[in-house]
């Protein structure tokens, strides 16, 4: 979910559009153009009707903007950091750094979404109620326009209710069921099961809405309940992992002696000193001491063999903020989320007075090690 269009920040939250995003958007507007338009049966010319669904629908992906806001705003207020709000082609989603410490922070933040949906279905609904009966046109498809997002952002905060973590209201039930267990871990792990099973629900309610007839709604309908079960048993993992971390830091499972290069050395060097030996296949680029890139086998093999005796190192290798870094002191749930974000095989873990000074390597294998004696371990 962190790919995507980043479009700007509001109140220093970065917001992005996901791929699919377009998809769900084009969707919307060409509904409300050709099937479902809030004009009704005004005679608008198509011209007019394609305007205003795209007008209608960029408000509607606002409200759901102000929705994913205010999960990020109340989360920042309670101490959590929030960097961005991907919108995607179910909605939103505001990306918090950790989960949250404590079940009434977790109740706050998850209700504070639907809370502002209600506000801004309110709103509209107003702007409708003080315009609807005009002769006006104009004034009579805003107000129109006004009742279909008021009622499009009620319903949004009444499914986002729905028990079915993760969505709000199975955040808001398992704050509930932290609460009364005490155990984090577990209560996430009811909640799961709960979205899960409302997921399997709206999958049993497509298909039998596509075997009536409806095929295009069915599978819809099918589709939101597979992501919904994709999405729920990923959050458990997620919490899962997070609590198997804890506690440890970085330092605490990086690899201290490990080979390193030069950014001078050329590829076909490289590959017959380093890569073919099989002893690594990343390696940190150091120049006086400092950390000043990396490089992987992939790099070197987009590269023509023919051209490896005149390629150094440094015409291929990762560099500037390309580069993943950690500090020793760092918890290593940061490895952990780093790894999840890229493609990396390993990350430099850093220090001095620099802050480029190498010091060791955390490799996926080796926090995948961890994880797995702490969990034989039962710690």
């Amino acid at each position: 979910m962190r790919e995507g269009l980043s479009i700007g920040s509001v109140f220093g939250v970065r917001i992005r559009l996901h791929p699919s995003w377009f998809i769900i958007f084009a969707l919307v507007v060409f509904s409300l153009a050709t099937v479902g338009s809030p004009a009704g049966d005004r005679p608008l010319s198509q011209a007019a009707r394609w305007v205003l669904a795209a007008v209608v629908a960029s408000l509607f992906f606002a409200s759901v903007v102000a929705h994913e806001l205010s999960h990020a705003l109340v989360a920042r207020r309670r101490g959590l950091e929030v960097k961005e709000i991907t919108l995607f082609i179910f909605g939103g989603a505001a990306t918090l750094e950790q989960e949250t410490p404590n079940p009434r922070t977790e109740a706050l933040v998850a209700a504070a979404g639907p809370a502002a949906s209600l506000v801004v279905g309110g709103s509209f609904l107003a702007v409708w109620l003080g315009l609807r009966g005009s002769d006006a046109e104009v004034v009579s498809t805003i107000a129109a326009s006004a009742f279909w997002l008021g009622v499009s952002n009620v319903l949004l905060a009444a499914f986002n209710l729905v028990p079915g973590f993760p969505m709000d209201g199975g955040r808001l039930l398992r704050a509930a069921l932290w609460a009364v267990t005490g155990n984090f871990v577990r209560a996430t792990r009811i909640a799961t099961l709960v979205g899960r099973g409302f997921a399997y629900l709206i999958i049993a309610g497509g298909f039998l809405r596509a075997i009536s007839g409806e095929v295009l709604d069915g599978l819809w309908l099918i589709f939101i309940g597979w992501f919904l079960n994709q999405a729920a048993e990923a959050s458990y993992k997620r919490v899962a992992v997070e609590k198997l971390v804890e506690g440890i830091r970085v330092q605490d499972v990086m690899e201290r002696t490990m080979p390193v290069v030069g950014p001078n050395l050329t590829l076909d060097t490289l590959v017959d000193q380093h890569l073919l030996t099989g002893q690594a296949s990343y390696y940190p680029v150091v120049h006086d001491g400092e950390l000043v890139g990396s490089v992987e086998v992939s790099q070197v093999s987009r590269v023509p063999r023919s051209d490896w005796p005149n390629t150094r190192v440094t015409d291929v290798m990762t560099r500037g903020t390309g580069l993943r870094t950690l500090s020793e002191g760092e918890p290593l749930w940061q490895a952990v989320t780093q790894f999840e974000e890229s493609s990396a095989t390993a990350i430099p873990v850093v220090g001095g007075e620099t802050g480029r000074r190498l010091l060791g390597l955390v490799t996926r294998d080796g926090v995948f090690r961890a994880l797995r004696a702490r969990a034989q371990l039962g710690t």
